[in-house]
């Protein structure tokens, strides 16, 4: 398996999609999230994604300049003009922060942009290192099936959650698809031949079953049963109608992927702004966790430790054969 340090996973990034006319905004912007999935062991967001984003050049337009609507004061509405989310989301983040501050709460959505989300654990943790506590939510294609449905209703619909930390720890973040299994790591499992666990999906018979691609090919479940599937449903109505993406419905068969509309929804919160709960309240409640269990962790610890070995001891990031020469001919071989 090859490895790589991360210099070379965003040359990689930026090569293929500059290659295959990405503008440079648009590129920088793709790059900085696959590169930080892949610095923080998010390989189910990392270079696995790298393909899907330059097959999405065809479609999408690569060249998009979000634009920030400023609505009501605390309301910020980005149009990312056709683009992909990734930089619409970063030309946004600044004017929630700023409402966030002035209002003590803000809301963003993000619509007119196609193409792959990305991990909602990124804009999570901005706004946290920021000092404000927030919601994300994100719509996706049609890939899951209601509780006891035997047909795609919903997207994974991803969603996260960021709360600052006392005295500079790192925020605590966490994020997950309203499904039993984001679908990306679906698909890693599919490239090592091994099989996913029963209740991850059915196949196009409407059947359980523990095969990855008969998974992809039938509908993958939500987690935790008819309670995921209200999960899943508010993601929905929250990442896109609320904000005017396209609902997983309208993801009829055979409609290509990068022209499904994706939404993003924000709520973002300065706790300074309510009753003082002072840091140490929620101190508490994490050492509690942690003393509850041995050798027990808290959401994203696990990303912040191999980000440390990434950062500071030079650890280097294992790529899949596969995957790692895709990535090659994508930046260096035949453009698309």
């Amino acid at each position: 398996m090859p490895r790589i340090n991360l210099s070379r996973v965003r040359e990689l990034c930026m090569r293929a999609l500059v290659r295959n006319g990405a503008s440079t905004e648009q590129a920088t912007a793709i790059s900085e999230m696959l590169t930080a999935a892949e610095r923080d062991g998010c390989h189910s967001h990392g270079l696995h994604r790298l393909e899907a984003f330059v097959n999405g050049l065809k479609t999408v337009n690569k060249t998009a300049k979000p634009v920030v609507i400023d609505g009501a004061p605390g309301t910020v509405i980005v149009d990312g003009q056709g683009g992909f989310q990734p930089l619409a989301q970063e030309v946004g983040l600044p004017s929630l922060k700023q409402k966030t501050q002035a209002n003590g709460v803000a809301m963003m959505a993000v619509t007119n942009t196609a193409g792959m989300s990305g991990a909602m654990w990124g804009v999570a943790e901005s706004l946290a290192t920021s000092g404000f506590v927030s919601l994300v939510f994100a719509n996706s294609p049609a890939y899951v099936a209601a509780h006891n449905g035997k047909r795609r209703v919903f997207g994974t619909n991803p969603m996260g959650f960021g709360w600052p930390r006392a005295d500079g720890a790192p925020p605590l973040v966490w994020d997950q698809a309203s499904s039993a299994m984001a679908r990306g790591e679906i698909e890693l499992v599919r490239q090592a031949g091994r099989e996913v666990p029963l209740g991850v999906g059915i196949g196009p018979d409407g059947e359980p079953t523990t095969v990855p691609s008969e998974i992809l090919a039938g509908s993958q479940l939500p987690f935790g049963g008819h309670k995921g599937s209200n999960i899943a449903l508010m993601v929905e109505l929250l990442g896109a109608a609320l904000v005017g993406a396209h609902l997983a419905v309208d993801h009829r068969p055979g409609t290509q992927f990068d022209t499904i509309s994706r939404g993003l929804f924000v709520i973002a919160v300065d706790p300074t702004a309510l009753v003082r709960v002072g840091a140490d309240t929620a101190e508490r409640l994490f050492d509690a966790i942690l003393e509850s269990s041995p050798g027990g962790r808290l959401p994203s610890q696990r990303r912040y430790q191999h980000r440390r070995e990434v950062l500071e001891k030079g650890k280097l990031i294992d790529v899949p054969e596969g995957t790692y020469a895709t990535c090659v001919s994508l930046a260096e071989g035949s453009k698309l």
